[in-house]
């Protein structure tokens, strides 16, 4: 019996017109109504998960995991587990990427940082509806502030940018962070240890269940790790094959409310 269920939310839970379907609001309700644990699994800042946590009228003691696992938060702010990048590190991977000309999140205590607003920051933004705050130099910036940030992001120009990015970034960097990729355009860097898969275990813990009593539901491959760990896991029509591959089950797009069609199929 399914005791709970994590959903992704960018091309999972919410369609490409940065809306949630009706049909998943109102699944959602159904299965929260029957006692069931729903924990929303996200890249995102905390922040910018909450505008979706109310459309779905969670409680204030549901959880919330974002920064892909380096942040476990209830909605009321008490903070469950943190793990944010090493300063040194950090500070390294900035100066390398700084070093290359990509553009570069920096998030500290949920506020973004760039160098610079340019296409990709204005394409970031549109997405996640996050204001981004410009602060030129930004190995200068983490130094004076010495920030230990949950999560850096690289935004691309387009998709062979990506790959070529996200090739460059595991080379130097794979042993010592957790590289993944969420949408097409973001290389997305973390604690080795911060992933969905591992946040979820916590949280699961946490709650006395057990992993053959949880539902995961993804498209991206910083879902994979929790499609894995999941009794269930559930890849969106539209993730890539890889994440496809790692699941129990194919659903309906994100267009189509496959978090729902997911869940009338197992509950």
């Amino acid at each position: 019996m399914i005791k709970l269920i994590a959903v992704d939310l960018d091309d999972t839970m919410i369609n490409d017109q940065l809306e949630i379907p009706l049909p998943n609001i109102e699944a959602v309700d159904r299965v929260r109504q029957q006692g069931i644990r729903l924990v929303l699994a996200t890249g995102r800042m905390h922040t910018r998960a909450m505008p979706y946590a109310q459309m779905l009228k969670l409680d204030s003691d549901d959880i919330i995991i974002s920064y892909n696992g380096a942040l476990v938060q209830k909605i009321n702010g008490e903070r469950l587990a943190a793990i944010p990048l090493e300063y040194s590190l950090a500070l390294e991977i900035v100066e390398y990427c700084q070093a290359q000309g990509w553009t570069l999140n920096v998030y500290d205590h949920d506020q973004l940082y760039v160098a610079r607003i340019d296409a990709n920051v204005d394409y970031y933004m549109r997405m996640t509806g996050a204001e981004a705050h410009p602060v030129g130099d930004l190995v200068k910036f983490v130094t004076e502030r010495h920030i230990t940030p949950y999560k850096l992001l690289i935004v691309s120009s387009n998709a062979q940018e990506n790959a070529r990015d996200m090739k460059l970034i595991q080379q130097h960097f794979g042993k010592l962070v957790q590289v993944t990729q969420s949408k097409q355009r973001y290389v997305e860097i973390t604690h080795v240890a911060a992933t969905k898969g591992n946040a979820l275990a916590q949280v699961a813990a946490l709650l006395g269940i057990d992993s053959t009593e949880v539902m995961a539901i993804g498209d991206g491959g910083n879902d994979t790790s929790m499609i894995r760990w999941a009794g269930i896991g559930v890849a969106m029509g539209n993730a890539a094959p890889a994440v496809q591959a790692a699941a129990d089950f194919v659903t309906k797009s994100n267009n189509d409310a496959g978090v729902a069609f997911a869940i009338e199929r197992f509950i």
